[in-house]
């Protein structure tokens, strides 16, 4: 699954939807079906700022971290 950035570049990210809160410095990037990458951390829903996807990047065994 693709979404197109703020930026225009298409990101692949995992099909299932994640609720997210703000953190700034958060390690994980939350992608929103708006586009927007917002800094956080996962939460359960009645805690949550919004919903997005994570990148597949984060999650993929063979992507290649430096």
């Amino acid at each position: 699954m693709w979404i197109k950035t703020k930026s225009g570049k298409n990101m692949p990210v995992d099909p299932q939807f994640v609720d997210y809160r703000k953190v700034a410095g958060g390690k994980e990037r939350i992608v929103t079906p708006g586009g927007d990458v917002v800094a956080g951390e996962r939460c359960k829903a009645g805690e949550a700022d919004g919903y997005g996807y994570i990148s597949h990047f984060a999650t993929c065994p063979g992507y290649r971290r430096s």
